[in-house]
């Protein structure tokens, strides 16, 4: 889901630049809780007590995992 685009004068080749565009759709439930619908999968998301429900892992858990992919 990349696409080039020139980046520089039409007689630079070395450079490439490329954009990825992810959209998505996210609701917020109850107390920290949320809901995320991205390409066709739902990921939830929550924070331990006494803020949230501990139900989900947190938003920095799945930050985290993508560093580590």
């Amino acid at each position: 889901m990349t696409t080039p685009t020139p980046s520089s004068p039409a007689g630079d080749q070395d450079t490439i630049s490329r954009s990825i565009t992810v959209e998505g759709d996210v609701r917020m439930l109850e107390r920290m809780k949320k809901e995320a619908e991205i390409r066709g999968f739902t990921i939830m998301c929550d924070e331990r007590e006494p803020m949230g429900d501990n139900s989900a892992p947190p938003p920095l858990a799945y930050f985290a995992s993508s560093v580590l992919f």
